[in-house]
């Protein structure tokens, strides 16, 4: 069972060839320039994201938001379905989905370090991610879990050579027990497979922190993390 995993595109809509059954996406998807205008974004979702979802070699495209996706956050989900309704896209906030026999669960919610779409501080995270259940094969998660693949490798301004995962994010995970942990948000820390309890975490971010394209899908088979 082959998986592709991606995040982190603002608005970038890569060619990517490689045959799977599910493509996973773990957010931050709206171009940067609009990603504040929800009818432009509407707008590049029926256009631009949508057909290019509809053409990636797979027979799934599950995807969660991200702190810059505003749009997202700012409608009820019931309106997202019925504009992703008829595509391959899955749309995942906070809930699940049983796909070629594999139980997968997505969160866009973040911890709090500014006003951006999907962020709460960590006694209403620990309440959120407690939805989260037990043993599931996928979870696709917007933000790190701490200490995991959360130290950012790129010399930026606000890097310290810090852990900048969130906490309540490790504690579920820890908890939860999932097989696979993808996620995104901070995009240049390690991206080869690191361990959180029994749970093999990976970041799948496209971009650097300049939101240059330059990691590589991460390709899976599930099978391997059973």
């Amino acid at each position: 069972m082959k998986v592709v995993a991606i995040s982190d595109l603002h608005g970038n809509l890569p060619l990517i060839e490689e045959v799977a059954c599910i493509y996973c996406i773990a957010g931050d998807i709206m171009p940067l320039n609009i990603q504040s205008n929800d009818r432009k974004c509407r707008k590049w979702l029926r256009e631009y994201f949508i057909p290019w979802a509809n053409n990636l070699p797979c027979t799934h495209v599950v995807l969660v938001a991200g702190n810059h996706d505003f749009v997202f956050y700012r409608m009820e989900k019931s309106d997202i379905d019925k504009i992703f309704e008829g595509s391959k896209v899955i749309y995942l906030e906070n809930s699940g989905v049983q796909l070629e026999g594999l139980s997968i669960f997505g969160t866009p919610w973040c911890h709090q370090f500014g006003r951006w779409a999907f962020m709460a501080d960590d006694d209403e995270l620990a309440d959120i991610f407690a939805e989260i259940p037990d043993n599931v094969d996928i979870l696709i998660t917007h933000d790190a879990p701490y200490g995991t693949s959360d130290i950012c490798f790129q010399k930026v301004y606000w890097n310290y050579g810090e852990h900048i995962g969130c906490v309540s994010l490790r504690d579920a995970i820890l908890a939860k027990k999932p097989k696979l942990v993808l996620h995104g948000h901070l995009h240049s820390t390690n991206h080869e497979s690191e361990v959180l309890g029994d749970s093999d975490v990976y970041n799948v971010s496209l971009l650097d922190e300049n939101y240059d394209l330059i990691y590589k899908p991460l390709i899976l088979d599930v099978n391997e993390h059973s």
